[in-house]
């Protein structure tokens, strides 16, 4: 088997692990704002460790990979906060696709800001990724209503309200997060991504440790183990799909490892965490699928 197409399928495998560990840390016992927190941590580690051994430009960090990586670090660690609140109220399968459209973002803003053409295939993208986002707040109404019956909703309905503006706050910021890495490019640094993402992560530690110091109890042996195994797919999945694209063209890397990732944990939501999905919400699964093969495609 060519090596590419073998790091391909362990990234792929590693998003997927890293969506499904998600649900996971979806745990009484583990804290969303400690999760972030120690995900961060070890994702700053394990990003460290590769970028001096294997990347060429070393530990080098010119100023505008620190400024850009700063504030992308800083709304991905709100982004992932706001996600992992807010999966408490929700289903897996409906809010990591929901999270991975905020691809549609950096797309939106590099045509108003750095003059992108809007040809017809993100035209199309951004017309699938609005009508998923209509699909998927449609299938949680229809859940809410079901949990609420012919009564007045209740108090544990109400909760369950809290998921969509917790997930699009998670989706506008992870959204903007994305975007820093187009401005990496644009300002001549695209050679620094490595780089980039130790700032991204260390930044994002940081924004986690001031929201947690006096507010949070120390980590639990759950919330460090679940941690430390998300942050190992997160960095193997990153390395695993950059590696990949030496041999293996975009036009096939890309829609492998989100697309498969995004139907894997799909698959895992309704086969081992037993979520029901309306048929509106599985229609919604298909088209988010569909929206961001299309972009990142184009």
């Amino acid at each position: 088997m060519n090596t590419g197409y073998l790091l391909l399928f362990v990234g792929l495998l590693g998003f997927s692990l890293l969506g499904i560990l998600h649900k996971v840390a979806d745990h009484p016992q583990c804290r969303p704002r400690m999760i972030a927190l120690i995900l961060l941590f070890w994702g700053g580690v394990l990003t460290t460790i590769y970028t001096a051994a294997f990347s060429e430009k070393g530990m080098s960090f010119p100023q505008p990979v620190i400024w850009i990586g700063a504030a992308g670090g800083a709304m991905a660690s709100l982004a992932l906060f706001a996600f992992q609140s807010g999966l408490k109220h929700g289903k897996i399968s409906t809010s990591w696709l929901l999270l991975n459209l905020a691809t549609s973002v950096p797309v939106v803003l590099s045509i108003f800001l750095f003059g992108e053409k809007l040809n017809w295939g993100k035209g199309i993208g951004l017309i699938l990724a609005l009508a998923a986002l209509l699909m998927m707040w449609s299938d949680k109404k229809l859940e809410e209503a079901q949990a609420a019956g012919t009564e007045t909703a209740s108090t544990g309905t109400g909760s369950r309200s809290k998921w969509l503006p917790l997930m699009l706050l998670a989706f506008v910021l992870q959204g903007l997060a994305a975007a820093s890495q187009k401005t990496l490019v644009e300002a001549g640094a695209g050679d620094y991504v490595w780089q980039f993402y130790v700032v991204l992560y260390w930044t994002g530690f940081a924004v986690m440790t001031l929201l947690s110091i006096r507010r949070e109890a120390l980590p639990t042996r759950r919330e460090f183990a679940t941690a430390l195994a998300m942050a190992m797919c997160s960095v193997l999945g990153n390395i695993s799909i950059t590696s990949a694209m030496n041999s293996v063209k975009g036009v096939v890397a890309y829609p492998v490892s989100n697309g498969g990732s995004l139907t894997l944990v799909a698959l895992a939501g309704v086969l081992f965490f037993r979520e029901k999905i309306h048929p509106i919400g599985i229609a919604g699964i298909a088209c988010g699928i569909g929206a961001i093969l299309v972009l990142v495609m184009t």
